[in-house]
């Protein structure tokens, strides 16, 4: 990228609840997570636990320091991803729980199990999901044990990819990351992002495509006018790094962002669409998007579109 965004990261809202505990709880949760996950980064490192199987075992610790005796949650009905690879034998691991845990438990084999057959407490199904999907190669994730910039995160999914934090720093994960989440909800956040990519063909598709054209967008300075305007960065880093959602709304929320920060508005916008080298109908489909006039079978043109910008996923 030719554009040096600025060092902020994103705000990584979202519906999900930003702060699971307090932050006097924090202060005293955080060295006890340390102290559980300092020999399980030994074995990370050494190759011996996969990255998908070490934030497993994250989340299950930190659950079971919040909610000891009742983390495990209610039993599904049926499991979420049947060829799941999360095998690290769940014996290893037992000693942890509480009796009544591992009562629960023992019909089961493997760490995977234990997302794949419970509705785990205050954990969305789509962290489970995700979870098992990255275990299997189908979600495309990268462990990182600090806060990617908004551009290094347009970079992973312009190709296919999504990073999911794990903050095990004391000082930092006893208070909240980015004075927003604490430091489990901000992990779990970046894997119900990741399922919020990876779920659905066409809207996987679709936003490898608006990543792609906003990546050729900022190699081309498009948008270098606006990179002085504090609020219109915040606005669209949050869009390149922390808004995966169906890519027609995307690009909604891109058209609303240079509209409403350039000084010229609607010119700048149709100006930059110009720019791009479009077909007679799909230049209508842009200027149509926000308005009255817009309909749903325009999406077909804008999604074609965009497929011209997606890199192939690796």
């Amino acid at each position: 990228m030719s554009i040096n965004l600025p060092n902020k990261s994103s705000s990584r809202s979202g519906r999900f609840k930003k702060k699971l505990v307090s932050p006097a709880e924090l202060l005293n949760e955080a060295p006890q997570v340390l102290k559980l996950m300092s020999p399980l980064v030994d074995t990370f490192n050494q190759g011996l636990v996969s990255a998908p199987e070490f934030c497993a075992l994250y989340i299950i610790h930190v659950l079971s320091l919040r909610y000891p005796g009742t983390w495990a949650g209610a039993k599904r009905s049926e499991p979420i991803v049947k060829d799941h690879q999360l095998k690290k034998p769940l014996d290893e691991y037992l000693h942890f729980f509480e009796p009544n845990i591992q009562k629960r438990l023992s019909q089961f084999k493997t760490i995977g199990d234990i997302f794949n057959h419970f509705s785990l407490q205050s954990t969305p199904l789509t962290v489970n999901r995700a979870l098992l999907n990255w275990s299997n190669g189908t979600y495309k994730l990268e462990l990182m044990f600090r806060i990617p910039l908004p551009g290094e995160v347009l970079n992973q999914q312009k190709l296919g990819h999504r990073c999911v934090t794990i903050i095990l720093d004391v000082e930092k994960s006893s208070q909240y990351i980015l004075g927003e989440r604490d430091s489990l909800g901000f992990t779990m956040h970046d894997l119900i992002h990741a399922d919020h990519f990876y779920h659905e063909n066409k809207c996987f598709e679709g936003q490898l495509g608006f990543y792609g054209l906003l990546d050729f967008s900022l190699e081309r300075g498009d948008f270098d006018v606006l990179m002085m305007n504090k609020r219109f960065v915040h606005e669209f880093e949050y869009l390149i790094s922390d808004m995966n959602a169906y890519p027609i709304h995307l690009m909604k929320c891109l058209k609303s962002a240079l509209i409403h920060y350039h000084e010229s508005g609607v010119d700048f916008f149709k100006s930059w669409v110009d720019s791009l080298d479009l077909k007679t109908h799909e230049k209508m489909a842009f200027l149509k998007l926000n308005t009255q006039d817009y309909e749903s079978h325009l999406d077909e043109e804008l999604l074609y579109f965009l497929n011209r910008f997606k890199v192939s996923a690796i």
